[in-house]
């Protein structure tokens, strides 16, 4: 398992938790651990379109743990009143 975009490799049996797609390569999200597929080829501002960019710049998860809120997303009401 990594977090490290550029260590990623597709892993046999398992798919990104997001898109569904196989045999991509595939790393662990800090936020939710879930597998998600990564572009380890290039940067790109878009991230290539995989879910690896989307996920940390768009979604209420990862914005919660990069706020370093404690308890869950569903929890905390400042995260959830925010993306409402």
């Amino acid at each position: 398992m990594t977090y490290n975009r550029m260590k990623a490799k597709p892993i046999e049996g398992e798919r990104c938790h997001f898109c569904g797609e196989e045999g991509l390569p595939l790393v662990k999200t800090r936020c939710c651990d879930q597998w998600t597929c990564c572009d380890t080829d290039y940067f790109s501002i878009r991230g290539g379109g995989y879910c690896q960019f989307e996920h940390e710049h768009y979604s209420p998860c990862y914005f919660h743990y990069n706020e370093k809120h404690q308890g869950s997303l569903e929890e905390y009401k400042e995260c959830r009143d925010f993306f409402d």
